[in-house]
Protein backbone atom coordinates (compact mmCIF):
# COMPACT_ATOMS: atom_id res chain seq x y z
CA UNK A 1 0.00 0.00 0.00
CA UNK A 2 2.04 3.16 -1.28
CA UNK A 3 1.95 6.38 0.78
CA UNK A 4 1.49 9.99 -0.80
CA UNK A 5 -0.65 11.56 1.65
CA UNK A 6 -0.66 13.32 5.09
CA UNK A 7 2.87 14.55 4.62
CA UNK A 8 2.94 16.99 6.99
CA UNK A 9 1.22 15.26 10.08
CA UNK A 10 4.35 12.12 9.28
CA UNK A 11 6.95 14.92 9.07
CA UNK A 12 5.89 16.52 12.39
CA UNK A 13 5.42 12.84 14.15
CA UNK A 14 9.18 11.91 13.07
CA UNK A 15 10.90 14.12 15.57
CA UNK A 16 12.90 13.01 18.42
CA UNK A 17 10.61 11.32 21.38
CA UNK A 18 11.41 13.58 23.81
CA UNK A 19 11.71 12.37 27.63
CA UNK A 20 13.74 13.92 30.60
CA UNK A 21 16.98 12.30 31.43
CA UNK A 22 16.09 9.42 33.55
CA UNK A 23 12.34 9.26 33.06
CA UNK A 24 10.41 6.82 31.03
CA UNK A 25 10.00 7.97 26.93
CA UNK A 26 6.00 8.42 26.59
CA UNK A 27 4.11 5.39 24.93
CA UNK A 28 1.92 7.58 22.67
CA UNK A 29 4.99 9.46 20.84
CA UNK A 30 6.47 5.66 20.54
CA UNK A 31 3.34 4.27 18.96
CA UNK A 32 2.98 7.49 16.85
CA UNK A 33 6.15 7.52 15.62
CA UNK A 34 5.77 3.67 14.50
CA UNK A 35 2.51 4.45 13.22
CA UNK A 36 4.42 6.99 10.99
CA UNK A 37 6.54 4.68 9.73
CA UNK A 38 4.55 2.17 8.43
CA UNK A 39 2.43 5.71 6.88
CA UNK A 40 5.61 5.98 5.09
CA UNK A 41 6.06 3.02 3.36
CA UNK A 42 6.22 2.83 -0.27
CA UNK A 43 5.56 -0.34 -2.31
CA UNK A 44 6.23 -1.65 -5.61
CA UNK A 45 3.73 -1.44 -7.86
CA UNK A 46 3.23 -5.32 -7.88
CA UNK A 47 4.59 -7.36 -5.03
CA UNK A 48 5.34 -10.80 -5.56
CA UNK A 49 5.23 -13.44 -2.61
CA UNK A 50 4.84 -16.87 -1.64
CA UNK A 51 2.62 -17.82 1.44
CA UNK A 52 3.71 -20.97 3.86
CA UNK A 53 1.32 -22.39 5.65
CA UNK A 54 2.97 -24.71 8.56
CA UNK A 55 0.73 -26.59 11.35
CA UNK A 56 0.96 -29.59 13.66
CA UNK A 57 -2.09 -31.55 13.80
CA UNK A 58 -1.52 -34.77 16.43
CA UNK A 59 1.95 -34.41 16.32
CA UNK A 60 2.24 -34.59 12.59
CA UNK A 61 3.52 -31.43 10.75
CA UNK A 62 1.86 -30.60 7.55
CA UNK A 63 2.94 -27.39 5.10
CA UNK A 64 1.49 -26.01 2.08
CA UNK A 65 2.93 -23.15 -0.02
CA UNK A 66 0.76 -21.13 -2.26
CA UNK A 67 2.11 -18.16 -5.13
CA UNK A 68 0.44 -15.08 -4.61
CA UNK A 69 1.05 -11.33 -6.10
CA UNK A 70 0.08 -8.31 -4.34
CA UNK A 71 -1.28 -5.10 -6.05
CA UNK A 72 -0.13 -2.07 -3.90
CA UNK A 73 -2.16 0.70 -5.93
CA UNK A 74 -5.42 -0.57 -5.36
CA UNK A 75 -4.72 -2.84 -2.22
CA UNK A 76 -5.80 -6.03 -4.12
CA UNK A 77 -4.52 -9.86 -4.03
CA UNK A 78 -4.29 -11.81 -6.58
CA UNK A 79 -3.29 -15.82 -5.99
CA UNK A 80 -3.47 -19.20 -6.84
CA UNK A 81 -5.75 -21.32 -4.64
CA UNK A 82 -4.38 -24.46 -5.33
CA UNK A 83 -0.98 -24.75 -3.33
CA UNK A 84 2.11 -26.34 -4.72
CA UNK A 85 1.49 -29.14 -2.87
CA UNK A 86 -1.55 -30.49 -4.05
CA UNK A 87 -0.41 -29.26 -7.46
CA UNK A 88 2.04 -32.46 -7.47
CA UNK A 89 0.61 -34.64 -5.59
CA UNK A 90 -3.86 -34.32 -6.07
CA UNK A 91 -5.97 -34.67 -2.91
CA UNK A 92 -7.50 -38.16 -2.61
CA UNK A 93 -10.38 -37.84 -0.22
CA UNK A 94 -9.80 -39.99 2.85
CA UNK A 95 -11.45 -40.88 6.31
CA UNK A 96 -14.86 -41.59 7.58
CA UNK A 97 -17.37 -38.77 8.06
CA UNK A 98 -20.41 -40.39 10.47
CA UNK A 99 -22.27 -38.23 12.46
CA UNK A 100 -24.28 -39.78 15.47
CA UNK A 101 -27.41 -38.09 16.33
CA UNK A 102 -30.01 -40.14 18.28
CA UNK A 103 -33.49 -38.49 19.06
CA UNK A 104 -36.36 -39.25 21.29
CA UNK A 105 -39.94 -38.05 21.01
CA UNK A 106 -38.68 -36.31 17.61
CA UNK A 107 -35.53 -34.47 20.24
CA UNK A 108 -31.68 -34.57 19.37
CA UNK A 109 -30.20 -35.67 22.54
CA UNK A 110 -27.12 -35.20 21.54
CA UNK A 111 -24.36 -34.91 17.97
CA UNK A 112 -20.89 -36.54 18.20
CA UNK A 113 -18.96 -36.93 14.85
CA UNK A 114 -17.30 -40.46 14.82
CA UNK A 115 -14.38 -41.07 13.11
CA UNK A 116 -11.16 -39.64 11.87
CA UNK A 117 -12.01 -36.11 9.60
CA UNK A 118 -10.18 -36.58 6.28
CA UNK A 119 -7.55 -34.29 5.63
CA UNK A 120 -7.84 -30.88 5.05
CA UNK A 121 -6.86 -29.40 1.51
CA UNK A 122 -6.04 -26.41 2.82
CA UNK A 123 -5.42 -26.47 6.78
CA UNK A 124 -6.13 -22.68 7.84
CA UNK A 125 -8.44 -21.81 4.69
CA UNK A 126 -6.94 -20.71 0.99
CA UNK A 127 -4.83 -17.51 2.62
CA UNK A 128 -5.53 -14.34 0.81
CA UNK A 129 -3.28 -12.10 2.84
CA UNK A 130 -0.88 -9.53 2.14
CA UNK A 131 2.55 -9.11 2.78
CA UNK A 132 2.10 -5.69 4.30
CA UNK A 133 -1.39 -6.01 6.90
CA UNK A 134 -0.38 -3.46 9.52
CA UNK A 135 -2.95 -4.77 12.19
CA UNK A 136 -4.88 -1.85 12.38
CA UNK A 137 -1.38 0.16 13.33
CA UNK A 138 -1.80 2.59 9.97
CA UNK A 139 -5.16 2.67 7.54
CA UNK A 140 -4.65 1.82 3.95
CA UNK A 141 -5.58 4.88 1.54
CA UNK A 142 -4.77 3.76 -2.31
CA UNK A 143 -2.78 6.04 -4.44
CA UNK A 144 -5.21 6.13 -6.98
CA UNK A 145 -8.27 7.16 -5.92
CA UNK A 146 -10.39 6.15 -8.77
CA UNK A 147 -13.87 4.89 -7.68
CA UNK A 148 -16.10 6.76 -5.33
CA UNK A 149 -15.35 4.07 -2.41
CA UNK A 150 -11.04 4.92 -2.70
CA UNK A 151 -12.01 8.78 -3.06
CA UNK A 152 -14.55 8.69 0.14
CA UNK A 153 -11.62 6.52 1.74
CA UNK A 154 -9.03 9.21 0.66
CA UNK A 155 -10.83 12.43 1.61
CA UNK A 156 -11.82 10.29 4.97
CA UNK A 157 -8.08 9.76 5.83
CA UNK A 158 -7.09 13.39 5.22
CA UNK A 159 -9.57 14.45 7.54
CA UNK A 160 -8.83 12.03 10.48
CA UNK A 161 -5.33 13.35 9.83
CA UNK A 162 -6.30 16.84 10.20
CA UNK A 163 -9.16 16.00 13.03
CA UNK A 164 -11.62 17.78 10.61
CA UNK A 165 -14.51 16.03 11.11
CA UNK A 166 -16.53 18.72 9.00
CA UNK A 167 -18.11 16.65 5.93
CA UNK A 168 -18.42 18.11 2.27
CA UNK A 169 -22.48 18.31 2.44
CA UNK A 170 -22.32 20.52 5.55
CA UNK A 171 -19.84 22.73 4.27
CA UNK A 172 -22.09 22.81 1.09
CA UNK A 173 -24.73 24.04 3.53
CA UNK A 174 -22.97 26.92 5.57
CA UNK A 175 -21.64 27.96 1.96
CA UNK A 176 -25.14 28.09 1.01
CA UNK A 177 -26.56 29.45 4.29
CA UNK A 178 -27.17 33.46 5.37
CA UNK A 179 -25.02 35.03 7.94
CA UNK A 180 -22.06 33.83 10.31
CA UNK A 181 -20.04 30.68 8.52
CA UNK A 182 -18.35 28.27 10.69
CA UNK A 183 -14.82 28.12 9.16
CA UNK A 184 -13.75 25.66 11.02
CA UNK A 185 -13.66 23.34 14.67
CA UNK A 186 -11.51 22.16 17.34
CA UNK A 187 -11.62 18.53 17.89
CA UNK A 188 -9.63 16.38 20.90
CA UNK A 189 -8.35 13.09 19.08
CA UNK A 190 -10.19 9.89 20.72
CA UNK A 191 -7.79 6.93 21.56
CA UNK A 192 -8.53 3.52 20.85
CA UNK A 193 -5.83 2.47 22.83
CA UNK A 194 -4.34 2.71 26.88
CA UNK A 195 -1.00 2.66 25.96
CA UNK A 196 1.82 1.55 28.84
CA UNK A 197 5.79 1.76 28.63
CA UNK A 198 6.71 -1.73 29.53
CA UNK A 199 11.08 -0.95 29.02
CA UNK A 200 13.65 -1.94 25.72
CA UNK A 201 13.44 -5.52 25.13
CA UNK A 202 16.01 -7.19 22.78
CA UNK A 203 13.77 -8.81 19.24
CA UNK A 204 16.08 -11.34 17.51
CA UNK A 205 18.76 -8.77 18.19
CA UNK A 206 17.10 -5.54 17.75
CA UNK A 207 16.55 -3.51 20.78
CA UNK A 208 13.31 -2.15 21.03
CA UNK A 209 10.79 -0.38 22.89
CA UNK A 210 7.91 -2.66 24.50
CA UNK A 211 4.22 -1.30 24.61
CA UNK A 212 1.50 -2.58 26.46
CA UNK A 213 -2.10 -1.68 24.26
CA UNK A 214 -5.55 -2.09 25.99
CA UNK A 215 -8.25 -0.90 24.03
CA UNK A 216 -10.49 1.43 25.20
CA UNK A 217 -13.46 -0.01 23.08
CA UNK A 218 -14.91 -3.36 22.07
CA UNK A 219 -14.13 -3.45 18.77
CA UNK A 220 -12.98 -6.12 16.63
CA UNK A 221 -10.72 -4.33 14.87
CA UNK A 222 -8.59 -2.95 18.01
CA UNK A 223 -6.47 -6.33 18.41
CA UNK A 224 -3.15 -5.24 19.43
CA UNK A 225 -2.02 -6.06 22.59
CA UNK A 226 1.95 -6.20 22.94
CA UNK A 227 4.27 -4.52 21.00
CA UNK A 228 8.07 -3.69 19.99
CA UNK A 229 9.24 -0.97 18.25
CA UNK A 230 12.84 -0.64 17.43
CA UNK A 231 14.70 2.00 18.83
CA UNK A 232 16.68 3.54 16.28
CA UNK A 233 14.36 3.27 13.20
CA UNK A 234 10.92 3.06 15.14
CA UNK A 235 9.63 0.25 12.64
CA UNK A 236 7.57 -2.40 14.22
CA UNK A 237 9.49 -5.32 15.12
CA UNK A 238 6.80 -7.75 16.47
CA UNK A 239 3.52 -7.24 17.65
CA UNK A 240 1.03 -9.61 19.45
CA UNK A 241 -2.68 -9.30 18.62
CA UNK A 242 -5.54 -10.88 20.31
CA UNK A 243 -7.38 -12.92 17.82
CA UNK A 244 -5.99 -13.33 13.98
CA UNK A 245 -7.93 -13.05 10.35
CA UNK A 246 -12.01 -13.18 10.67
CA UNK A 247 -13.60 -15.32 13.70
CA UNK A 248 -10.76 -15.85 15.51
CA UNK A 249 -9.79 -15.44 19.21
CA UNK A 250 -6.89 -17.24 19.71
CA UNK A 251 -3.34 -15.10 20.15
CA UNK A 252 -1.06 -14.71 17.43
CA UNK A 253 2.62 -13.35 17.69
CA UNK A 254 3.68 -11.28 14.31
CA UNK A 255 7.35 -10.49 13.25
CA UNK A 256 8.06 -8.13 10.85
CA UNK A 257 11.05 -7.65 8.31
CA UNK A 258 11.92 -4.59 6.08
CA UNK A 259 13.13 -6.25 2.35
CA UNK A 260 14.07 -3.47 0.02
CA UNK A 261 13.61 -0.85 1.92
CA UNK A 262 10.09 -1.33 2.87
CA UNK A 263 8.63 -3.28 5.97
CA UNK A 264 6.60 -6.49 5.39
CA UNK A 265 5.43 -9.69 7.79
CA UNK A 266 8.19 -12.34 8.08
CA UNK A 267 5.91 -14.61 10.13
CA UNK A 268 2.59 -14.92 12.31
CA UNK A 269 2.78 -17.69 15.06
CA UNK A 270 -0.53 -18.92 16.80
CA UNK A 271 0.30 -18.45 20.65
CA UNK A 272 -2.92 -21.28 21.39
CA UNK A 273 -3.91 -24.15 19.62
CA UNK A 274 -6.46 -23.30 16.46
CA UNK A 275 -9.44 -24.55 15.45
CA UNK A 276 -10.91 -24.66 12.13
CA UNK A 277 -13.58 -27.11 10.52
CA UNK A 278 -13.31 -30.75 12.52
CA UNK A 279 -9.59 -30.15 12.39
CA UNK A 280 -7.53 -28.82 15.67
CA UNK A 281 -3.78 -27.89 15.14
CA UNK A 282 -1.72 -28.11 17.97
CA UNK A 283 0.40 -25.29 16.28
CA UNK A 284 0.27 -22.77 13.29
CA UNK A 285 2.91 -20.63 11.57
CA UNK A 286 2.19 -18.53 8.59
CA UNK A 287 5.25 -17.13 6.54
CA UNK A 288 5.95 -14.88 4.01
CA UNK A 289 8.90 -16.27 1.61
CA UNK A 290 10.43 -14.81 -1.43
CA UNK A 291 9.06 -11.18 -0.99
CA UNK A 292 9.90 -9.34 -3.95
CA UNK A 293 8.84 -6.64 -7.10
CA UNK A 294 7.07 -8.10 -10.02
CA UNK A 295 5.70 -7.44 -13.47
CA UNK A 296 2.16 -7.08 -13.53
CA UNK A 297 1.08 -10.21 -15.66
CA UNK A 298 -1.33 -10.18 -18.34
CA UNK A 299 -3.52 -12.72 -17.21
CA UNK A 300 -3.51 -13.49 -13.17
CA UNK A 301 -5.13 -16.09 -11.42
CA UNK A 302 -8.56 -16.34 -12.04
CA UNK A 303 -10.98 -15.33 -8.82
CA UNK A 304 -11.31 -17.62 -5.89
CA UNK A 305 -14.43 -18.85 -5.82
CA UNK A 306 -17.00 -17.48 -2.83
CA UNK A 307 -17.71 -21.27 -1.66
CA UNK A 308 -13.87 -21.97 -0.83
CA UNK A 309 -12.77 -21.71 3.01
CA UNK A 310 -10.56 -18.37 2.28
CA UNK A 311 -8.59 -16.87 5.17
CA UNK A 312 -8.38 -12.92 5.36
CA UNK A 313 -7.99 -10.23 7.58
CA UNK A 314 -10.66 -7.67 8.83
CA UNK A 315 -10.88 -4.63 7.03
Amino acid sequence: MKRVLCVVAIAASLGTVAHAAGADPDPYQLYSRARAVWMSQHYPDYVTYTIAVWVDERGVPKTAHYRAVYDATHDRIYMNGVSEEERVAPHVPTGTNITLEPKRNWMTLFKRHVGNPEDAVDFLGIPMLAPNYSFGIAAYVPEVATTQTDQAALVAEIRRQFNDPMSSQKAQQLNNASGLKEIGRVVSTDRDYAIAYAGVDTVAGTRAYHLMLRPLQASPRLRLRQMWIDTRTFTTVRIVIQGNFINSNVPWAVTFATVNGAQYIAAEQALAPVGSGRHLYEQATISFESVGPAQPGRYLWTPIASSKNVLTEPQ
